[in-house]
This record gives structure tokens, sequence and C-alpha cells, in this order.
């Protein structure tokens, strides 16, 4: 058996609080990253011998230069076209699929698109050339730090507007492209409490294509259940949140043979979410942990894990600093590539129960929010607030936020696998 290399950490990052502004400033406009096309230079014409006159014959000279002047024309048609098709596919940083189709509603086949009445263009606005001469790719984020610090430190143009990311932006990737992502990766697992819960849940709703119910194990549910809980009300009602995903294999073992099939569009990569809520955890989700270490034992694809803890603690500094450790230890000992992103919470909305203002108000996540991104940074993980973005979003009860804002997180999250080495 071949022996697998030490593991392999994220490059160090500049953490997101470098990037983060205060609470309540944005900042919204994008940079302009136009540049001048470039004309091809003429050349001069070369003057050759005219052989016709060497031997007596008085032949003009414009034969030879005709057919020099026509081969350079030709030539530099030829540099320019080429030019011009690595400009229609340039080259990409990082590991990103390029989708040249222009942005239309990502969920107009999804199941439940009526019902919930929820269109890809109300939640995300692909960015905008301020000139004919940008090029649209020029527009998102070339790399990954950059990338998170886009997500983090960006800001709406109004209550539940459209999010934009500070400097350049991420993408919204079509189905078979998440699963083109999801493809290098052996796993994907989230490790939190009940606000990563939520955006494993939409992280479900896009790979099954069903915003309705794709949340939810629909076929342990009877049909009065299934009413009740579609749409935002698989995330807003308790009754509804006990029948949430927790992994892709129940998906793939049961629902094919329920009466209500929501599959997978693609199902080659396992994920799964395992619920913390204090540190140490029990040690039957170390064990569940290692089982997904330690399923591949041959294969040196990356296991990515998605890391939060916040509400579940009330904002516990030692808590959340000490599950960090505490899961990177155990993807250490296992000599895997295990990547990791921290996750930080959400804004609190304005139907915040007075009793939690101070402990869990706007200041203490805030605070919350760049301290745990340098503890993060500290420990060379990957991390990407959800402040700014959830700062004048919507929730339903000041904690948790319904489908318009956890798909955008899932994206996301999908962005920032898209980013990762894939060996």
């Amino acid at each position: 058996m071949p022996s697998h290399p030490p593991r392999l950490s994220p490059p160090r990052r500049a953490s997101s609080s470098s990037a983060a502004h205060h609470p309540q400033s944005m900042a919204y406009p994008f940079p302009r990253f136009s540049s001048a096309p470039q004309t091809p230079q003429c050349l001069k014409s070369v003057e050759s011998p005219n052989p016709w006159q060497s031997r007596g014959f008085d032949k003009p000279r414009s034969y030879p230069t005709r057919w020099l002047l026509l081969s350079l024309a030709a030539a530099v048609v030829f540099i320019f076209l080429l030019a011009r098709s690595f400009a229609a596919h340039p080259w990409q940083t990082d590991r990103i699929p390029f989708s040249r189709s222009d942005m239309d509603d990502f969920f107009n086949h999804f199941e439940g698109r009526q019902d919930c009445g929820i269109a890809s263009t109300d939640i995300y606005l692909p960015p905008i050339p301020f000139h004919a001469t940008t090029k649209k790719h020029s527009l998102y984020c070339p790399n990954r730090a950059k990338l998170l610090q886009a997500m983090s430190g960006g800001g709406r143009h109004g209550f539940d507007t459209p999010y934009f990311p500070l400097g350049c932006h991420f993408r919204w990737y079509s189905t078979s492209e998440i699963c083109m992502i999801l493809d290098r990766f052996d796993s994907v697992v989230f490790l939190g409490d009940n606000p990563l819960r939520h955006i494993y849940s939409a992280f479900n709703m896009l790979l099954r294509e069903n915003i309705a119910l794709g949340g939810l194990r629909q076929w342990e549910m009877k049909e009065s259940e299934r009413e009740a809980c579609r749409c935002d009300n698989q995330l807003t009602r308790p009754e509804c949140l006990a029948y949430s995903v927790l992994d892709s294999r129940s998906v793939r073992s049961n629902d094919a043979v329920s009466g209500h099939s929501s599959p997978y569009f693609c199902d080659r990569t396992p994920h799964v979410f395992i619920p913390i809520d204090r540190s140490p955890a029990p040690e039957d989700l170390h064990t569940a942990f290692n089982s997904i270490l330690h399923r591949e034992p041959d294969s040196y694809k990356p296991i990515a894990v998605v890391h939060s803890l916040s509400v579940a603690t009330s904002l516990a500094w030692p808590t959340a600093t000490s599950s960090m450790d505490e899961w990177v230890n155990l993807a250490d000992i296992s000599q895997k590539n295990v990547p990791f992103l921290w996750v930080g919470p959400n804004a609190a909305g304005h139907l915040k129960p007075p009793s939690q203002i101070l402990s869990q108000g706007n200041n203490a996540l805030w605070h919350y929010t760049i301290e745990m991104a340098k503890e993060a940074e500290a420990r060379q993980l990957d991390a990407l607030g959800m402040y700014n973005f959830t700062l004048q979003a919507g929730s339903w009860d000041g904690t948790y936020y319904g489908q318009e804002v956890v798909l955008v997180q899932a994206m996301m999250i999908i962005n920032w696998l898209s980013r990762l080495e894939s060996t």
C-alpha cells in the first residue's frame, strides 16, 4: 500500500478581518479591470534581390515583393485570430471551470420553483462590465484568498436585495458544474451547529434540483407533513427540521424506493453533516469523522471540511478555538489532504429576542467573526465571514434565515471548493 504524503494544509491567507469593514459600513462599487486591446503592429516590407534583372529580363520587381507582403499579411491575420481565441477562452487561475453562458433563472427547472416563488436572479446578480472592452471573466475573483475576502466583505444596495461581494465576484454554478467540482474530492464534510445545518440543507437542494423539499428526507414523511414543510418551512419549522438530510448515503439508499423520489443530479462524491454543539465533541462523532477520513485509504483526493460553531455555544471564543484544534488534529493524524473552511456566524436580525441582544447581538457577533477569523488564520485555515452577507437580509426569528439566504451561502461554499487543489 503506497504511503501517503503528509497533510497539505491550505496556504496561509490574509485574515478576513482585513477585508471586512465596520459592521455598518459597506463597499459596493466594482473596480475597473479593463485593459485596452493591443493592435498588431505592421511590419515594413523587406526588399529582396530581383533575379530577373540578373538574367537580362526586364521583369518588374513587384512579384516577389507582393508575395512577401501577402505572406506577412496572412501571418498577422493568423496571430490576430489566435489572440482572439485565447481572449474568448481565457486562462483561469486556480481550479475553476469557466462558463460563457449568461445568467438566466438557475431555478427555472427546479422542483418547487413556482410554489416557493424564488428565482435565482432575485438572490444573485452577475457582475456587469463598465466598458464594452472589459472581459467579463476579469470581474470574477482571480484566486481563493481574494474570493474569500470579497464574499466576506461585501454588502447590499438595500434590504433583501442581491448581495455584492467586495472588489470581485463569485460565480453561480449550474448543477452540472457543481458535479464537476465535487468530483475532485473524496468527500465533503460539514461540521457545525444549526446555522451550518441550514446551509447543508441548501447544499442538498441544489444537488437534488428541488427547492420545495430538497433538504428533507421526504420518504419518511406523511403526505400532510410534506405539504406543511415545503419551501421555507423546511428550515423554519422545528417539526420539519427533524427530517433534515444529514448525509448523501441516506438519499441514495431510500429516495429511489419512495413514492416521492427526488434523486441527486450526480452522486459520485459522498457528503455528510456532523452536528456539533460543544468541544470536545462526543466520541461517536470522532469515530464517524475518522471513518470518512479512511474510507479510501489509497486515494490522494482531498477531503474538504466546512466547520462552524457559534450560537450553540453562545459565541464562546475558547470553545470555538478548542473545536478548531480538535478536528484539525484528527485530520492531521490521518495524514490525508484535508483543507478546512471556517464559516463565521450570521448577523442578528431585527427579530432577535431582547434577552439575547447582549450575548448574541450584532456587537458580539461582529467581534466573534473577527477574532475567530484570526484564530483560523493562525492555524492556516481558510475563513469565510457571513456577517456582512446577512446584515441586511430578512430573518424569520433574528437568528436563522430562509432559502433566499442559505442557497447563496451554499453557493459561496461551492465557490470555495472550486478553488481548492485537487491533489
